[in-house]
């Protein structure tokens, strides 16, 4: 029949090999016969085939007997199935060694009749070859044919059943990071022996693990798993143009969330549900800007886009607009203190892979106050964007700030043009400046440690790395300059408005969008 592997033992069973004796090599009669070819010349290397049989009239070997064993460890070396050898005509007997090659090997040698021409019993022979290839060809198509359906109708884990049971193990998909993403029933990832990669382009997308080595005579298991690989790459594509398309929505919907242009909240609720955009609870946005000398900025903007998308899952959405990273939050949390704790902490998921970026870089990040409503988000937006834009002057040294830590300055930098303001900074400010860059001295960071310490002077000298008779012999200076009271509650008060305003000067928020 054609489904039944023609081997070696099938081929005695036809009429043309009727009266043909297996000498030796009675293990190997069920080595599969892909090839045929005769052999009439001593060249042994160079031309045999894997599952190939040889029928040879023993002509080169009459001199010279023991060349058969030299045919035998040569057909071993690639792999061949059988050798029929007409011994009556020329070759009269068959060395032992022969033989005992023919037994080890496991490649059957055997007696052709005297009568049968070789033309005939070739013609036999490949005819039965070509029957069973294209038989297997059929199978191939059919389950190719299988193959491409499923694909096409997005039953992976259907597919990924049928090559197991095709090739009589456990099989699995695999992503790009080599996780399980569909399998059989009993696959376990510890048992994988071979993984086959899934391309798109020149690009490795995925793999195809099975738990089990197939064999080089297993072609219709080999091509069952080369056609699985080649449909699993439509799939692969079909998923990476789907996503690209889906990343492309969501990049729109966010730009025109943050710009404010979008004002229905059912309506952004819907789009954001079907996009697998975050809306909780409340939400905040997060602003990153990366500083940075070297050339490769836009490979970290991206490497912390992708992270944060995948990373957030559906807690977090980034993007990247002009020269920040904007990222929309679903949090069950409405204090600043917790929204900054949640943001430390995928700060610190973010910096684990940095180094591979393989550049210097500082970073500001602005928080914005949580919103119950989407349409709200953009006002977050807004607010992260001043927390950067101010802190870089008020808080230079931190790099993760919240809009409520800088409220007061908003506030003043909203009437920075007061003349009062002025009036404050000119008589508050402007002396201990002059003084310091007059002496050399450091008054006014004594003066702006004091302010945010309430007073407290053992913590402005441990802040400031000095002793604190220093601090109070700074704070006296400051005073003469001044000539007012720093205990005064109301001198402190107007002096704690004045130093903010001053350190707001510069910020730049009236560009922000």
């Amino acid at each position: 029949m054609e489904n039944t592997p023609f081997t070696v033992e099938r081929l005695l069973q036809l009429p043309v090999f009727k009266g043909a004796k297996v000498m030796a090599g009675h293990a190997g009669l069920t080595n599969e016969i892909y090839y045929i070819d005769s052999m009439e010349m001593p060249d042994l290397t160079g031309w045999l085939r894997p599952n190939e049989l040889i029928l040879t009239t023993g002509y080169s070997f009459r001199h010279e007997p023991m060349m058969l064993c030299r045919l035998l460890d040569e057909m071993h070396r690639v792999g061949g199935s059988a050798v029929g050898i007409k011994t009556r005509r020329v070759l009269q007997e068959v060395p032992g060694e022969a033989l005992q090659k023919s037994n080890l090997y496991n490649i059957p040698l055997f007696d052709i009749p005297l009568e049968v021409p070789f033309i005939d019993m070739t013609h036999t022979v490949m005819d039965k070859i070509l029957q069973r290839q294209a038989y297997m060809l059929r199978e191939v198509r059919e389950v190719n044919q299988q193959f491409t359906n499923m694909v096409l109708n997005r039953r992976t884990t259907e597919l990924v059943v049928l090559v197991g049971h095709l090739l009589s193990c456990e099989a699995a998909v695999l992503n790009q990071d080599e996780e399980v993403e569909s399998c059989t029933a009993r696959f376990v990832s510890a048992a994988i022996v071979e993984k086959r990669p899934i391309q798109v382009g020149s690009r490795v997308t995925g793999y195809l693990a099975i738990t089990r080595a197939l064999a080089d005579s297993e072609h219709f298991e080999q091509m069952c798993l080369d056609h699985a690989i080649t449909v699993l790459a439509i799939e692969f594509t079909i998923r990476q143009s789907q996503q690209l398309h889906r990343e492309r929505e969501q990049e729109s919907f966010l730009v025109e969330l943050f710009s404010g242009s979008a004002h229905q909240e059912d309506l952004l609720r819907y789009r954001a549900k079907q996009l697998g955009i975050p809306a909780g609870t409340n939400q905040y946005v997060i602003v990153m800007r990366i500083h940075s000398k070297g050339e490769e900025i836009t490979k970290l903007y991206n490497h912390y886009l992708q992270r944060i998308n995948k990373l957030g899952a559906y807690a977090r959405k980034g993007v990247i607009i002009n020269d920040s990273l904007i990222v929309l939050c679903a949090t069950a949390q409405s204090d600043a203190e917790k929204q900054k704790e949640e943001v430390s902490h995928l700060l610190a998921e973010l910096t684990q892979k940095t180094e591979e970026i393989g550049t210097h870089f500082q970073l500001s990040v602005g928080i914005g106050g949580t919103r119950e409503q989407l349409a709200d988000v953009p006002e977050s937006c807004k607010e992260a964007q001043k927390a950067i834009a101010i802190g870089q002057h008020t808080l230079p040294k931190q790099e993760v700030i919240h809009f409520h830590e800088v409220l007061v300055e908003d506030l003043l930098l909203d009437v920075s043009d007061h003349p009062v303001l002025a009036s404050l900074t000119s008589m508050l400010i402007e002396p201990v400046v002059a003084y310091d860059k007059e002496y050399g001295t450091e008054l006014f960071a004594t003066l702006g440690a004091f302010l945010r310490s309430g007073g407290n002077t053992k913590r402005v000298a441990e802040e400031l790395f000095i002793h604190r008779n220093s601090v109070l012999y700074r704070l006296e200076r400051i005073s003469e300059i001044l000539q007012t009271d720093l205990n005064d509650a109301e001198v402190r008060f107007r002096l704690d408005v004045a130093m903010r305003a001053w350190k707001t000067r510069g910020a730049d928020v009236h560009s922000i969008m």
